[in-house]
């Protein structure tokens, strides 16, 4: 673990759990920024970087390419979504994306790596669009979830398709030694946005704890989770607490990144409730 610092209180320290929720031109416009990323990104990979693993470690370069073209695919129409909804079908104890992952992989492997770029300029604009602005039926529809509690079509639109690809399009950097492109207004929203749900995961726990996240690089910011004084603060980069709350790292590699002000034993106890849905 990374030395102990001292709490700072700031009354102004936003709540986590209140930072607003994102609207239709919002989602779309994360959504635009993030193709445009991920396509500079794929643009630069031949070769061996297609085979390369992944912190999805039972994926590569090319396996993350594959998931991102069959979940854009998704979003071309209603025919198409509820095609892989209903073919998807979870296992007992499976979550209902990683048996959307599976299908989507599986109805990829015949494809080159250039074959799936194609695919997801075609069908990425176009998700991009509908998710945001169309598919109102659908956004109606939730089901019990067993890391979000509830969920929504429409946060699978409007939020976790964003940083679904902000992520991948992370791991993808670090497995290939890419530069992590980013610009402050983007990347710290969407980091927000993964500090909110975060917020909302532990209030489900009815976890009291109050603490601060002071998230440092690019990304980062500084929020309060819970109510009163903060018991402990967790200073940690926002692209590495990313990874963890995606459950790419486990607390204790967590922990060895992070630094620990005020009460160690409840940071390190909040740190192991916390995994969100990307």
């Amino acid at each position: 673990m990374l030395p102990v610092l001292s709490i700072e209180t700031n009354q102004t320290t936003p709540n986590a759990i209140e930072i607003p929720y994102v609207t239709a031109d919002e989602a779309y416009r994360l959504m635009s920024v993030e193709l445009e990323r991920f396509f500079a990104l794929i643009d630069t990979l031949e070769g061996s970087d297609w085979d390369k693993p992944t912190a999805c470690t039972a994926w590569s370069v090319r396996d993350i390419l594959a998931h991102q073209a069959g979940g854009f695919a998704s979003g071309t129409g209603y025919r198409e979504l509820f095609r892989q909804l209903f073919k998807a079908m979870p296992k007992p104890g499976q979550l209902p994306e990683d048996a959307l992952n599976a299908l989507q992989l599986a109805e990829r492997t015949h494809k080159s790596p250039e074959e799936l770029a194609a695919e997801v300029r075609r069908t990425g604009p176009v998700a991009a669009r509908k998710w945001s602005y169309q598919f109102q039926f659908a956004k109606l529809l939730a089901m019990p979830h067993a890391i979000a509690g509830t969920l929504s079509l429409r946060y699978l639109m409007w939020v976790i398709h964003s940083r679904d690809t902000w992520m991948h399009r992370l791991d993808i950097c670090r497995a290939t030694g890419r530069p992590f492109a980013h610009t402050p207004d983007h990347d710290r929203r969407i980091v927000a946005l993964i500090m909110r749900d975060v917020a909302l995961q532990l209030a489900r726990q009815r976890d009291n704890t109050c603490l601060i996240f002071e998230l440092t690089g690019h990304a980062g910011g500084v929020w309060k989770v819970g109510h009163g004084e903060p018991a402990c603060t967790i200073r940690m980069d926002a692209l590495d607490f990313s990874i963890f709350a995606s459950g790419r790292f486990t607390p204790e590699q967590a922990l060895a990144r992070a630094q620990i002000s005020g009460d160690t034993a409840q940071a390190e106890a909040i740190l192991k409730k916390i995994l969100i849905l990307f």
